[in-house]
């Protein structure tokens, strides 16, 4: 499994827009934003990923195992925020 330690934006703003399937799932998140953060974090890139659940799914806080088309397995932990356009959504902070 990739460390997520080692995760940068770079790995997910070309992918804005694909899927990122949930594995042992039939359900997969889209990539919606990447947003850097201006933060004191040790992480020499912070981010924040947005994703989009599947219409009419409901999810709750905790660790998902996404996998990402070039790293594999990412254990990733995601919580839910505000629905946009009535779809659920998911964020995740890298700090």
């Amino acid at each position: 499994m990739f460390d997520i330690a080692q995760l940068k934006p770079e790995h997910f703003e070309t992918l804005i827009g694909s899927n990122l399937p949930i594995v042992d799932s039939d359900f997969s998140f889209t990539i919606r934003t990447v947003e850097r953060l201006k933060s004191p974090s040790p992480r020499s890139e912070p981010f924040t990923l947005s994703l989009t659940a599947p219409p009419n799914t409901r999810g709750i806080q905790g660790i998902y195992h996404l996998r990402h088309p070039q790293l594999g397995v990412l254990e990733v932990f995601l919580v839910p925020t505000a629905p946009v356009d009535g779809q659920p959504q998911f964020e995740a902070v890298f700090n």
